[in-house]
């Protein structure tokens, strides 16, 4: 503690009539008096400030759990597709979105759509002059069934000049220049169209370019069979609505040939997400007893909560609970995690049961998932509808660490007791300077009677 002004004039005024240090002897009394007092204040803000860093903890270890549960609450988190062709240098697949129709699919790819082509007469280089060096426009008229006609007006009267300006109209036809010659003299300009029979186009122009009589290739259409169904057509190769939720994607005609196109159930994402929710529940029950326990020296903060027993006994309950609760929306035969093989074990951890799980999920692979999600996807937090198993534990564990919860409110608590035991501890510092002062005052007086018996 810092010296008293105003005692040191009283100090000044003493001789060393006694021989004792009186400045000390009143700071050493003064100390004695509140230190004591002192000690237990200051080990009840360490106390409350390591309480502190344990609830923030807890809370990050709940908030982590309830991020785990909400990545399992919709149905497309957990049931997933996988299509697989026999042929796929044939046919490709992919799935493309939530409504696909489990099966198998034969199909028989009878023709590939293609695209309409023709080839301009030859030219003598990409800047041969081909109007004089005057412009011209060229007429496209798209479509078999109703054509429309694009007129496109060419400035540079070059090879390469109608190429940009095709190109540049963005027509649905597009122009290549190739030259088909080892010499480079034989430039000719390749229109291509759209595929799909409906998708045929005319060409002419002010100066004659040898479109009409040079026709590559007609357009068509794409023509599979599937399942016996004959002549199914599209414009593209890409089928997107033959198979549901498949997009089938044809990469060779062959008639002889029946490719299988077979649809499952993904079960993987299922696993890993009862996987994860097990991890993450196991980590959050160790971190409780690390927390908890005053023994362990595991990390700076084992023990943060050991003083605060009963929260911790409260969040292991609440979560627990949680975890084992039965589904707002179960399914015919199952109900909960343990209807599926999670089971708790006397050491409060989850594991799951392999044969359980996996002839649970063969045999009611729907129930479980509604089960978790209550077959919805991107639920309303808000909606008073049920939501599943998955979303009922975050609704449970979110109220936990909300800003009304219970761990909010007893990090609030301990923060509040801090103040309060600082405002105690500035109090006691009055008091230790009054007593010191009071010291000093009673053994100046003594100081100064020794002094004068000694004259």
């Amino acid at each position: 503690m810092s010296e008293i002004t105003s005692a040191s004039t009283i100090v000044q005024t003493l001789n060393a009539g006694s021989g004792i240090d009186i400045k000390n002897l009143a700071q050493s009394l003064a100390d004695a008096e509140n230190a004591a007092l002192k000690a237990r204040i200051n080990s009840k803000i360490e106390e409350k400030t390591l309480s502190i860093s344990g609830y923030s903890i807890a809370y990050n270890s709940i908030s982590e759990l309830s991020d785990v549960m909400a990545s399992m609450d919709d149905v497309r988190e957990l049931r997933a597709t996988s299509a697989v062709s026999s042929a796929p240098s044939a046919i490709g697949v992919e799935t493309n979105g939530d409504d696909v129709v489990i099966g198998v699919y034969d199909i028989t790819v009878q023709q590939l759509a293609q695209s309409q082509s023709n080839m301009s007469s030859s030219q003598s280089g990409s800047a041969a002059v081909l109007n004089a060096g005057a412009g011209f426009s060229i007429t496209v008229s798209l479509g078999a069934a109703s054509p429309v006609s694009h007129q496109v007006s060419v400035v540079t009267d070059t090879p390469q000049g109608v190429v940009d300006a095709i190109n540049a109209a963005d027509i649905g036809v597009s122009a290549l220049l190739i030259n088909t010659s080892s010499t480079g003299d034989d430039w000719r300009i390749v229109l291509d169209g759209p595929t799909g029979a409906d998708n045929s186009y005319s060409v002419s122009s002010t100066v004659d370019l040898g479109f009409s009589s040079n026709a590559l290739r007609s357009a068509a259409d794409a023509i599979v069979t599937m399942n016996g169904i004959t002549n199914i057509t599209r414009e593209t190769n890409s089928f997107t609505d033959l198979v549901p939720g498949v997009t089938l994607n044809l990469l060779e005609a062959d008639t002889s040939q029946a490719i299988s196109v077979r649809v499952e159930e993904d079960q993987a994402p299922m696993r890993a997400a009862v996987d994860g929710l097990i991890v993450a529940y196991n980590d959050f029950n160790l971190l409780l007893s690390e927390l908890a326990s005053s023994d362990s020296t595991l990390s700076e903060f084992s023990g943060s909560l050991s003083s605060d027993y009963s929260t911790v006994r409260m969040l292991r309950d609440r979560v627990r609970d949680a975890m084992l609760a039965d589904s707002s929306t179960p399914g015919t035969s199952v109900s909960a995690l343990r209807d599926i093989g999670v089971q708790l074990g006397v050491d409060g951890n989850l594991s799951l049961d392999e044969e359980i799980y996996n002839s649970v999920v063969a045999t009611n692979f729907d129930d479980v998932v509604t089960m978790l999600s209550a077959d919805t996807n991107d639920q309303n937090a808000f909606s008073l509808a049920s939501k599943g198993f998955a979303a009922d534990t975050v609704t449970a564990l979110d109220e936990l660490i909300s800003d009304t919860g219970a761990l909010k409110t007893r990090q609030s608590n301990a923060e509040l007791s801090i103040v309060d035991y600082e405002e105690r501890l500035a109090n006691i510092e009055l008091r230790l300077t009054a007593a010191y002062e009071g010291y000093l005052k009673q053994f100046a007086a003594m100081d100064t009677l020794v002094d004068q018996m000694q004259g």
